[in-house]
C-alpha cells in the first residue's frame, strides 16, 4: 500500500512540473511564431529544454500511470488508447522520418502527441483532480500575464497578422482554459472576480487576434452559464452593462475598433467550404482505411498542404479509420452521451461541454486546434479523462 502511495504522490509531482514547463513553455511558443512570421526564423534558442523536460515528464507520468490504474477504467477505454496508439506507432515507422527524428516524432502526426493522449488516465485520483483545477485558474493568470505585458510592449498591431504574432498561442491556450475556469468557478462565490475576469481576458484574447472560432466558442459558454444560472434577469443585466463597456471600448479605441471593423469583414468570408470540397475531391477509399502517412499532402489552388481545418477528416486522411473512430468514441461520443443525459451533477456536465465544445472544434469550429504536445491538448486529455473515469465507474452512464 505505501508503495502505491509514493508512486501516486510521484505521480502527481511529475504531473504538476510536467504541466507547469509546459505552461511556461507558452511564452517561448508565441516569441517563437513571432520571429517567424516577422523574421522567417523558425529555430529555438535554449528554451527547447523547457519543452523538452515537459514533454519528458508528461510521458513519465502517462507510462508509471498505466501500470497503477487498470481497475479505476474500463478495459475497453484501455484496448482504445491501445489501439490508437500501436496504430499511430506503426504508421510513423513505416511513413515518418524516423525514430531519431525529435521534431516529428512530436508532430501532431507522430508518436508524441498519441502517447500523450495517455494522460486521460491520471485524473481519477480525486487529490490530483483538484490540484489541477487549482493550477487551470494559476494558469489563465499566467497567460493573461503574457497578454496583458505584451499589450503594454507592443499594442495590438495595425493588422490581422501583426496581433496573431504577438497574441495567437496566448488566445488559442486560453480559449481552452478559461471557459473551464469561469464555469468551474460558478458557485464559488469568494472568487467571482476572478471567474469573471477569466472569460473577459479570454474574449479580449480572441478579439484582439480577431479569430472567429474564439468568439464562438464564448459566445457557447456564455449560453451554457446562461442556461445553468438561477437568477437570470440579474445575468441579463450584468451581460448588459459589460456589453455596452465593451461596445464603449471598441468604439472608442482606435486599435480596437480597427480589429472590429476587420472581424466584421471577416465574419462575410467564407474560407472553408471551398477548402473542404478540394480536399474531399483527392481522397480515395484506400486513404481513409489505411491512412495516407506522415508525409500525405494534398493541394489547394495549386499549392501542396498538410493540413485541413478539420481535424476529424485530417485524421481518417492520414492515420486512417481505426484511429479515428477510435478517438472519436473517447473523446466525442462518451463525452457527449454524458453530456444530454437527464440529472447530471453540475461539474460533470461542464466537463462533458468542454468535449462538446473540442469536437466541434475538431469539426472545424475552431482553428489552431489539433492533437498535439501542447499545453492546451494536455488540458483537454486531463479534463477527458475525468470524464471516462466517472463512465467507468458509476454504471447508470452506461
Amino acid at each position: 500500500m505505501n508503495t502505491t502511495n509514493n508512486i501516486n504522490k510521484l505521480i502527481t509531482y511529475l504531473f504538476i512540473i510536467g504541466l507547469s514547463l509546459s505552461l511556461i513553455f507558452v511564452y517561448f511558443a508565441q516569441e517563437r511564431l513571432y520571429r517567424e512570421i516577422t523574421y522567417g526564423i523558425l529555430s529555438l534558442g535554449t528554451e527547447k529544454y523547457v519543452r523538452s523536460f515537459s514533454v519528458m515528464f508528461i510521458f513519465i507520468v502517462v507510462i508509471l500511470n498505466l501500470f497503477d490504474v487498470k481497475k479505476k477504467y474500463l478495459p475497453k477505454l484501455f484496448i482504445a488508447y491501445l489501439l490508437i496508439l500501436g496504430y499511430i506507432t506503426i504508421n510513423y515507422l513505416l511513413t515518418g522520418p524516423g525514430i531519431d527524428d525529435l521534431g516529428g516524432l512530436m508532430h501532431t502526426k507522430g508518436i508524441g502527441p498519441w502517447l500523450a493522449f495517455g494522460l486521460i488516465f491520471v485524473s481519477f485520483d480525486d487529490y490530483r483532480y483538484n490540484l489541477f483545477k487549482k493550477f487551470l485558474i494559476i494558469s489563465v493568470l499566467f497567460i493573461s500575464g503574457y497578454v496583458i505585458y505584451n499589450l503594454i510592449e507592443n499594442g495590438i498591431g495595425l493588422y490581422r497578422g501583426q496581433a496573431l504574432a504577438k497574441y495567437r498561442v496566448y488566445a488559442t491556450n486560453l480559449v481552452w482554459v478559461s471557459p473551464f475556469v469561469f464555469l468551474i468557478l460558478k458557485n464559488n462565490k469568494k472568487l467571482r472576480v476572478l471567474r469573471v475576469y477569466a472569460i473577459f481576458i479570454g474574449i479580449f484574447s480572441a478579439l484582439v487576434t480577431l479569430t472567429r472560432s474564439f468568439l464562438l466558442i464564448y459566445l457557447l459558454v456564455l449560453v451554457f452559464d446562461f442556461f445553468h444560472t438561477g437568477k437570470k434577469t440579474t445575468y441579463v443585466i450584468g451581460g448588459f452593462v459589460i456589453g455596452l463597456i465593451f461596445t464603449y471600448i471598441l468604439l472608442n479605441t482606435e486599435s480596437f475598433s480597427t480589429s472590429f471593423e476587420l472581424l466584421q469583414q471577416r465574419g462575410t468570408n467564407d474560407t472553408r467550404f471551398n477548402q473542404l470540397a478540394e480536399f474531399l475531391s483527392q481522397v480515395n477509399f484506400f486513404d481513409v482505411i489505411v491512412g495516407k502517412g506522415y508525409d500525405s499532402t494534398w493541394y489547394f489552388r495549386g499549392h501542396p498542404y498538410a493540413y485541413l481545418d478539420n481535424q476529424w477528416l485530417l485524421l481518417i486522411w492520414w492515420a486512417g479509420l481505426i484511429p479515428a473512430v477510435l478517438y472519436f468514441y473517447l473523446t466525442a461520443a462518451i463525452p457527449f452521451k454524458l453530456f444530454f443525459k437527464k440529472n447530471q451533477d453540475y461539474e460533470t456536465r461542464v466537463e462533458s461541454f468542454v468535449l462538446v465544445i473540442w469536437t466541434l472544434a475538431c469539426a472545424g469550429l475552431s482553428i489552431y486546434t489539433t492533437m498535439s504536445v501542447d499545453f492546451f491538448f494536455f488540458i483537454i486529455c486531463v479534463i477527458q479523462g475525468r470524464l471516462l473515469y466517472k463512465y467507468s465507474q458509476r454504471d447508470e452512464y452506461r
